[in-house]
């Protein structure tokens, strides 16, 4: 299982030395080792406690062209790639030059090749007037770019996930967590998520006398705020224009196989959109030297366009397809003739293992059709597609299956409620044919059952009267 420490940073230059302390034991913590240490930042005592595979500071974009208490010179900052490499430059200078200096010999913090191949510092969309800088936008872009930045870079298998917000500010604690539970509950479809938030007692303040010797004298612990293996977390929202990857992400959410199969999207064009929406965004962004209404000459950073629910969505199927492409290997299969009925049950059994209450519903659902389809099976030559219903009527008919055509209204309509009462086997839109000894599906209209995938996924987020009367928000 593979370890990933984030840590929000505000500003670094703002903390003063003092010991920290991680106690194993008292943190539930295993493959973990007791640590205490004195430093400016609980970045050193927690790799050293926790040997993670890899590190990920996130930092403000408000931090551009801050000179106190550090010697990296102001400079003329002319595009947003200054802004973050004069950022980036200012955190590494400050590990460099005091978090460094409190080091034990062994620490791998000293090691030039650690910090370049396992210490991100990835700079985020910030907001707020500074002497230094002045950044103005949508709040929501710092959620939407570390949401973009940790899909990148979380592990796609099993993951334990520690984030320390002992130095994080304003609103960069609560939208990384909101982004790190939104991605582990992807993750946790197919493998071991788990998260543990860490925050420190806090730094003392009081009387400049008195603080200096309490600074000398006490230990901050570094505390567990939650620890927690995540279910689940399925996506709610669809992609506008995308239709395909919106039936596939309903798919998952409402438990589709059929759809599933058929409209799983290429990874590639998911980056490639999301790639295309940063470089709009980006291109947004003014970058100006100038005097601020107080006439202080300092940079201003102004972005036109905010990122949006649609890059958001397709930030996270770009995560899912990462996790699910260790898995379901082959996937995409567009060139195809019919999914099997073993694969359906094998996909179903996979995907919503960690999901019983749809996995139950779905296998119940092939399973209806497997007997139903075993039943008859002597009368079914191996010839063309025909209509699921044609053989779920007869077995209906005949005294077969109790299931077959229950809650189904008109046998002829192909209705939303009957493609999610059927896990989307609609039996009017489904087809089936018995090939080489076994039975193959598919949608006689690909078209269709992409807009009622997609209208499954919107009834999640706005739910309709039910056929027994007007909905009750209170039953949700």
């Amino acid at each position: 299982m593979k370890r990933v420490l984030v840590a929000t940073w505000g500003n670094p230059f703002q903390w003063g030395e003092i010991a920290y302390r991680v106690d194993c034991k008292e943190l539930g913590l295993v493959n973990c080792e007791n640590v205490e240490m004195r430093n400016v930042s609980t970045l050193p005592v927690l790799i050293k406690a926790l040997n993670p595979d890899k590190v990920i500071i996130l930092a403000l974009d408000t931090l551009a062209n801050l000179t106190l208490k550090n010697e990296v010179p102001a400079r003329e900052l002319n595009s947003y790639n200054d802004v973050k490499n004069d950022v980036e430059e200012r955190v590494r200078w400050f590990i460099e030059n005091r978090v460094k200096p409190n080091l034990d010999e062994d620490s791998d913090l000293l090691n030039d090749e650690y910090l370049s191949n396992y210490v991100d510092v990835v700079v985020l969309p910030g907001l707020g007037e500074f002497d230094n800088a002045s950044v103005r936008g949508d709040l929501l872009d710092f959620y939407s770019m570390v949401l973009k930045e940790l899909a990148e870079r979380l592990p796609e298998d099993d993951a334990e996930v520690f984030l320390d917000l002992t130095h994080g500010i304003n609103f960069m604690p609560v939208l990384t967590y909101r982004a790190l539970t939104d991605l582990l509950g992807l993750l946790a479809y197919l493998h071991t998520a788990r998260l543990h938030v860490l925050n420190s007692e806090p730094y003392p303040a009081g009387a400049r006398a008195w603080r200096e010797e309490a600074t000398e004298t006490l230990v901050l612990n570094i505390r567990s705020v939650e620890s927690t293996e995540l279910r689940p977390k399925p996506i709610y929202s669809v992609i506008s224009g995308k239709p395909g990857w919106s039936a596939f992400i309903s798919s998952v959410t409402n438990g589709f196989p059929l759809a599933f199969a058929v409209f799983y999207p290429y990874i590639a064009e998911v980056r490639g959109y999301i790639d295309g929406e940063l470089e709009r965004f980006l291109d947004s962004i003014e970058v100006e030297m100038r005097p601020d209404s107080m006439g202080a000459r300092k940079v201003h950073v102004e972005r036109k366009l905010a990122l949006s629910r649609d890059f958001r969505t397709a930030v996270k199927l770009y995560y899912m397809l990462r996790v699910f492409n260790t898995t379901f290997r082959g996937y995409p299969k567009r060139n195809r003739d019919g999914v099997s009925l073993d694969e359906l049950l094998a996909l179903t059994r996979r995907l919503f293992y960690a999901m019983p209450r749809i996995g139950i519903v779905v296998e119940d659902q092939l399973c209806t059709m497997k007997d139903v389809l075993s039943r008859r099976g002597r009368s079914i030559k191996e010839k063309g597609w025909e209509p699921l219903m044609k053989a779920m009527r007869a077995d209906s008919f005949s005294g077969g299956s109790s299931q077959s055509l229950r809650h189904g209204g008109s046998v002829s309509e192909k209705t939303i409620r009957n493609f999610i009462a059927h896990a989307g086997f609609e039996f009017n839109l489904t087809m089936f044919r018995k090939f080489g000894g076994e039975f193959l599906f598919k949608y006689s209209d690909v078209s269709l059952a992409r807009t009622l995938a997609v209208e499954a996924l919107k009834m999640r987020r706005n739910p309709s009267p039910g056929i027994c009367g007007q909905f009750n928000p209170s039953w949700r």
